[in-house]
């Protein structure tokens, strides 16, 4: 690079800012449940066609409204005002459908003659006693919409989909502001789109906090290495470009910013801080040596320059191992972040040499006071390293034999509301929802007729249904169940009169084909297509449970199977699916891709390592300073009860492609000592000496960047925070203890073997 090509660079880089603004402001915030389902994944096509087939896609939509009275249900005041509700939200535009205890009619036949009355006659306090023992004595509506305590009921509503942002909130805004007005004694609401909203303010505070937190510690940072005002606005200007055509190129993709993608900012200001503060120290030590302005600034690109694009490619690596995941938002984060590190690099790389080429020579590089006390205390840590080799290794072995320990206690394990703030209201709603009713997790099972000559139209097939769906309830807690098992036994009942004792299966098959032809006369018709297939081969079951995570839903799963496995008498067989189901298979997923991605990253940076060293012997040596760190980290997660998820699952080969960071600037300069024919202890010392400082410090601005995500609200940027940060202190040791001891042996080592020869 040279004076002109710079000029040229930095007017590019003007025009392409400018122009970046434009797709800027189309940039959203966003987070979709849909998103994270495992890309063509066989459960994936076997769910869409569920949906497909039972059209349950809407249910997928909901709006629960919990309702509590402390004076029990039966309160003539409470019931109007549910009443009033239970109408107002039926009539918003984006309801298509609803269930509330007073909207419920009762439909039952007296002789030919069809009678309707309401299920509760609100009006009619004398008679509430009648609709009281009759309510509870109904399993249909007890076991829906009214709580264990008897002093709650829900409405159950459903939106319509693919709601927009405005509309999400217009809806939710609507449904609060009438509850408030209403005055119920507690309401609590849950809902799906709320999930998502929430979010996505999440998601934009956190970004807010992210920049601000990363400009203030950057700059404090710069500031103590340079201390110059002036020298800091410089690398401010170019982490600012980087992540403003990072977020640009998202928005011109047409994809949005998600829990995941919202950890650009920091990340890629740390590491473009690391670039620049290789650049900056080295450029400092030529002007030291008495070198002029341009030959330092020359020879700091010549000899530096390509370990720096090295170290950008073996980060840019970890990022793009993420790609073998089969999680959509995942895969994007691998590859923007990957983008967003070359554009990092190149608007670094070509403003810093516009900048040094065109500027005074920062004050600090006559400053020589500063570098005396760098050049102590790395020189005391090289002589430390020396003298105590043995200790060196003999901690790295306990360390190494603790964290392999405590890695073994790791476990497969999340829930999706773990990441909701503990202090956001909505996680209330959440609970109460989980205590009082049954749960928010939806649970699906579709059954499939096994044999020929039967269907679920059948007396016998439906009872056996009936008996699966009782151990679901009993031995599951499974909740809200709902099936054609329901839905015939509804119709008995209403051609029963509309007694009690009468909610129960049809005994012929004749009396089953009336009922069905009845119910597609009424409004339960489209009800009826959404649980049962048209030619009776295959049903939906559907229920509520509490929102387990991953480890605590595989012992019911397992109970189910055992169940179907035992019931040989069975002619059906199972298949749970669902969005939840999905969800938690992305765990699995990615932490199934964990060992993968780390191999693929491992070879990228043999391959450049090779490439620096051209020996294949230094290059396995070179990776073991690397591996440990992980496996400290993955010993702290053990030890800290960090579980292995979807979020923790990709720090992994992030970290790793962090780590070599500093690997690569080591043998880059042990490399250009032994060319000068320095001996081999000098070699490394001077390597010790000139990239320790350079070490330290680019961990320490790295650092910065990502103990920034402790200030996040979700638990799982906190620890992706917490445990990168951990690596990198680590790699940071790994580098000024084990990598100078392996090195004096691998170059001895070498010399040895040629001089025998």
């Amino acid at each position: 690079m040279n004076e002109n090509k710079s000029r040229i660079g930095v007017l590019i880089i003007i025009l392409l800012t400018f122009l970046s603004f434009i797709p800027l402001r189309n940039l959203k915030f966003d987070f979709k449940t849909e998103n994270f389902f495992p890309d063509k994944d066989p459960d994936l096509v076997f769910f869409l066609d569920f949906q497909e087939r039972f059209k349950s896609s809407i249910d997928d939509e909901y709006i629960f409204i919990g309702l509590k009275n402390n004076r029990g249900i039966f309160d003539s005041a409470f019931l109007k005002k549910t009443d009033s509700l239970t109408k107002f939200v039926s009539k918003l535009e984006s309801i298509t459908k609803l269930y509330s205890l007073t909207s419920s009619n009762l439909m039952y036949m007296k002789g030919d003659e069809l009678n309707v009355r309401p299920l509760l006659r609100i009006d009619s306090p004398y008679l509430y006693k009648t609709d009281s023992s009759f309510l509870f004595r109904s399993p249909e509506y007890r076991d829906l919409l009214v709580s264990n305590d008897g002093k709650s009921i829900a409405i159950a509503a459903f939106n319509k989909q693919l709601l927009t942002d405005h509309q999400k909130d217009a809806l939710l805004d609507s449904i609060h502001l009438k509850l408030k007005g209403l005055g119920f004694d507690k309401t609590y609401l849950t809902a799906k789109i709320r999930v998502e909203r929430e979010y996505a303010r999440e998601i934009e505070k956190n970004l807010r906090v992210y920049l601000l937190l990363s400009l203030v510690l950057i700059s404090a940072a710069l500031f103590f290495l340079f201390r110059s005002v002036r020298v800091i606005i410089l690398p401010l200007i170019a982490i600012a470009i980087s992540i403003l055509w990072t977020m640009s190129f998202i928005s011109l993709t047409g994809h949005s910013l998600d829990i995941i993608s919202s950890l650009l900012p920091p990340i890629l200001a740390a590491i473009c801080m690391s670039d620049i503060v290789h650049i900056s120290t080295h450029y400092i030590e030529k002007i030291r040596e008495g070198y002029p302005k341009m030959e330092a600034l020359n020879k700091t690109y010549k000899e530096i320059g390509l370990a720096t694009f090295f170290t950008c490619c073996t980060v840019a690596a970890g990022f793009i191992t993420l790609g073998i995941t089969d999680i959509i938002p995942i895969r994007n984060f691998g590859f923007f972040a990957a983008i967003g590190l070359f554009f990092a690099y190149a608007i670094s790389m070509v403003s810093l040499y516009f900048y040094y080429a065109n500027a005074p020579v920062p004050a600090i590089a006559y400053k020589k006071s500063s570098d005396r006390i760098w050049n102590k205390f790395v020189s005391s840590c090289f002589r430390f390293v020396l003298k105590n080799k043995l200790l060196v290794i003999v901690t790295l072995m306990f360390l190494m034999a603790g964290s392999v320990y405590y890695l073994k206690k790791i476990e497969i394990n999340s829930s999706l509301l773990q990441e909701i703030p503990k202090k956001n209201p909505m996680l209330e709603d959440y609970r109460f929802m989980e205590t009082d009713f049954s749960g928010t997790r939806p649970f699906e099972m579709a059954l499939t007729i096994t044999t020929n000559n039967t269907s679920f139209y059948e007396p016998a097939t439906l009872r056996k249904v009936e008996e699966t769906e009782k151990f679901l309830k009993d031995s599951c807690g499974v909740g809200y169940i709902i099936s054609p098992v329901s839905l015939f036994k509804g119709a008995n009942k209403a051609f029963n009169e509309g007694k009690i004792d009468s909610f129960v299966l049809p005994s012929s098959a004749q009396t089953i084909a009336r009922y069905q032809e009845a119910i597609f006369q009424t409004d339960f018709a489209d009800a009826f297509r959404h649980y049962l297939a048209d030619d009776g081969r295959q049903l939906r079951v559907s229920g509520r449970l509490p929102n387990l995570s991953v480890k605590e839903f595989e012992p019911l799963k397992e109970k189910i199977s055992h169940f179907f496995a035992a019931r040989k008498d069975l002619p059906f067989s199972f298949q749970i699916t669902g969005s939840a189901i999905l969800i938690d298979k992305l765990t699995y997923s990615l932490t199934n891709n964990l060992l993968t991605g780390l191999v693929f990253d491992t070879l990228i940076i043999c391959l450049i390592a090779f490439f620096l060293l051209r020996n294949w012997v230094a290059t396995v040596i070179i990776l073991i300073p690397n591996i440990l760190p992980l496996i400290f980290m993955a010993g702290v997660m053990g030890f800290m009860g960090i579980n292995l998820k979807a979020d923790t699952s990709v720090i992994f080969a992030i970290a790793l492609g962090l780590s070599v960071d500093d690997s690569i600037h080591f043998l880059t300069r042990l490399r250009l000592e032994l060319s000068r024919g320095s001996s081999v202890p000098y070699a490394v010392k001077r390597t010790y000496l000139s990239t320790g400082k350079a070490i330290i410090i680019t961990t320490l601005v790295l650092l910065c960047g990502f103990l920034i995500l402790l200030s996040s609200s979700f638990g799982g940027a906190f620890y992706i925070g917490l445990l990168i940060s951990l690596c990198l202190f680590f790699a940071m040791l790994m580098e000024l203890t084990i990598t100078p001891l392996l090195m004096l042996f691998w170059v001895k080592r070498t010399n040895g073997s040629k001089s025998n020869s």
